[in-house]
């Protein structure tokens, strides 16, 4: 056999190999990782930032159109917000599976625990060169800057509340190499 022959059937097997080992979430790159809360900046235009409130935000794929989410939230030991939602993405929309807990889970079995029912909101999505927003129907924004395929730390994101509160988070890791396939 031909050398450039059996290179260029190394290569086509190296090929699908790789693509069979590719992460199907890859659209997900420019969302999925944890955040940190950098600013908030209330309706009347003041701004808050660590310590005065601190937040994190996971975005974690746990399939090619769904995606398991959690935020925390927190501007004193008295104004504590945690939800956890299970997003499933379509093209131009997303459904948002939420649930609230506060207090149990990893605390000391002796704190109460407080559930509030499942609630599914709907969305759409709007996409716009490298930014991605996602529009709730409750009027809050979430936007995403320079998704690309590239896959990089310094992202930022803002959500923005009906009330015209603006969270801006920085992306700290993404998280690659342990999504789920």
């Amino acid at each position: 056999m031909s050398r450039a022959f059996v290179c260029a059937v190394l290569f086509a097997q190296m090929l699908l190999l790789t693509m069979g080992c590719s992460d199907d979430t890859k659209y997900q790159f420019g969302i999925r990782g944890k955040w940190r809360l950098e600013s908030r900046k209330l309706p009347d235009g003041k701004e808050l930032r660590p310590p005065a409130v601190t937040g994190l935000y996971e975005w974690f794929p746990i399939g090619q159109h769904r995606a398991h989410v959690t935020a925390s939230f927190s501007a004193s030991e008295h104004q504590i917000q945690l939800t956890e939602s299970i997003y499933t993405l379509n093209e131009q929309t997303f459904t948002r599976e939420e649930r609230l807990r506060i207090g149990g889970g990893y605390g000391l079995t002796h704190q109460p625990t407080y559930t509030t029912p499942d609630t599914t909101f709907q969305g759409r999505i709007a996409v716009d060169g490298n930014r991605t927003t996602f529009i709730h129907a409750d009027g809050r924004q979430q936007i995403y800057e320079n998704i690309t395929l590239a896959v990089t730390k310094d992202t930022y994101m803002k959500i923005i509340y009906s009330d015209h509160t603006v969270d801006t988070w920085k992306r700290i890791t993404d998280q690659v190499g342990v999504l789920a396939k």
